[in-house]
């Protein structure tokens, strides 16, 4: 007779797995309480929760020199083009978004979110990203690396 699984699809009997399973629950932990600080942002800004989220991708996109047009924020958002035009409608004013001329194409637009905006994320999230990156700073470089390759890993399996 097979060995009873817990709810969670563990055994027993398989410690690696409910080790792993373990480190999946502190993720989403931590994941979960950065939810509550993005959704704390947007209350208290007026924002919706979509608009943060475009803001933030917008800003990744800055940070990895990709020009972020309406079309790239659609499919970074998994929403449709008429969606996505509501919420940079909405971020633009609200002052939080700009539409500048492509770099590449001058037919289309390209999108950087304005210096007001980035200084209220800062205002907000600035000494939760200085806890986070002084947790980081205390890890040495090799638990530094294999965070880094297992959040990278787990980034993957999301899809």
């Amino acid at each position: 007779m097979p060995e009873p699984a817990t709810r969670e699809g563990v055994t027993p009997s398989d410690p690696e797995r409910a080790a792993a399973l373990e480190l999946v629950h502190l993720l989403r932990d931590a994941a979960l309480k950065l939810e509550l600080a993005i959704a704390e942002f947007a209350r208290t800004t007026g924002l919706h929760s979509t608009d943060v989220r475009a803001l933030v991708s917008l800003l990744d996109a800055e940070r990895a020199g990709v020009e972020a047009t309406p079309t790239w924020l659609a499919q970074r958002l998994g929403m449709t083009s008429q969606a996505t035009t509501a919420v940079i409608h909405r971020l633009e004013g609200a002052g939080h978004v700009q539409r500048l001329g492509s770099r590449t194409d001058g037919r289309s637009a390209r999108l950087q979110v304005s210096d007001s905006a980035v200084e209220l994320g800062w205002q907000f999230f600035g000494p939760l990203l200085d806890r986070m990156i002084a947790a980081t700073q205390a890890l040495d470089k090799q638990q530094q690396a294999g965070a880094r390759a297992y959040l990278e890993a787990v980034t993957e399996a999301l899809g």
